[in-house]
């Protein structure tokens, strides 16, 4: 029986996945771990890719896919007291990544833990500014997001008690988050990091935002968490939100030498805030 069950979520994922199992499967740790992919449908190799490698693969129709229900069909099928969720393309940046991400599980002090992601650098400067802002180098948190599935680990117990949402199209790891967090201890581990970027895509940024819209209005409806108002709940507070946004981008994108990118901060900004709007407002 394996101590740690690693879940990996794919499709199309062939460009990555490769670099991900190689980096896994080089890692050094004392506890033994066991694979499971959860394919929704790839059509560019990715399933010849893993069949290099010693994994167990689920396959699942793509018109079901959420990323709460590919999770929770892995972890159906794995043995692990603690289970580890990575996606497909996020690459442990060292050999160390799965020990330091477990650590704190291993020795008591928490029972969920989450590492940072680092963007590869000039691939998508909107994403670099998130990343930078969620995942600090520090141990102390300072961004809005208390936990990522992209890259965690958990003990089996917490799934057992709250399994994921399978509706949520996006922040079901947050939801979890909330609902779990009065009852177990959650830690961010800094140094358990992976390279973690997609390339920069306006149709990626409107169904991502969008599916966040509905995500929020959902948490919102179904379970009392009114995330937006709750943060920013007058005219101004919002307001302040959009500047700061805003403001925090000029000045990286000027810091970094991303000329041409602050061309298109007006624009992507006001894409991206009028994407999640349409996805709140559609469940009314």
């Amino acid at each position: 029986m394996a101590d740690i069950s690693i879940i990996i979520r794919t499709k199309n994922e062939g460009y990555f996945i490769g670099e991900t199992l190689n980096a896994l499967f080089h890692q050094r740790v004392d506890q033994s771990f066991e694979v499971i992919v959860v394919d929704s449908g790839s059509t560019d190799g990715t399933l010849d890719i893993l069949s290099l490698y010693d994994v167990k693969v689920i396959k699942i129709p793509s018109s079901i896919f959420t990323y709460g229900y590919a999770l929770n069909s892995g972890i159906k099928e794995s043995r692990g007291d603690m289970i580890c969720s990575l996606s497909a393309h996020c690459v442990p940046t060292d050999s160390l990544w799965l020990s330091e991400l477990t650590a704190p599980i291993m020795e008591g002090c928490a029972h969920a833990t989450y590492g940072k992601q680092v963007s590869i650098e000039g691939l998508n400067p909107f994403e670099e500014v998130s990343l930078e802002k969620h995942f600090p180098v520090e141990r102390i948190k300072s961004g809005r997001v208390p936990f990522s599935n992209a890259n965690c680990a958990f003990l089996r117990k917490m799934w057992e008690k709250v399994a994921f949402d399978e509706t949520l199209p996006s922040w079901e790891d947050y939801l979890w988050y909330l609902l779990l967090k009065d009852s177990f201890i959650f830690q961010y581990c800094p140094d358990a990091s992976v390279y973690h970027t997609h390339s920069f895509s306006l149709q990626r940024i409107s169904k991502r935002t969008f599916d966040d819209g509905k995500a929020f209005r959902l948490l919102k409806d179904r379970y009392g968490f009114d995330v937006l108002n709750d943060m920013y709940p007058t005219i101004k507070d919002k307001a302040g939100m959009f500047i700061d946004d805003f403001w925090v981008h000029l000045k990286f994108f000027m810091r970094r030498g991303y000329g041409k990118y602050i061309f298109l901060l007006p624009f992507v900004k006001f894409y991206t805030y009028w994407a999640y709007w349409k996805g709140y407002k559609s469940l009314e």
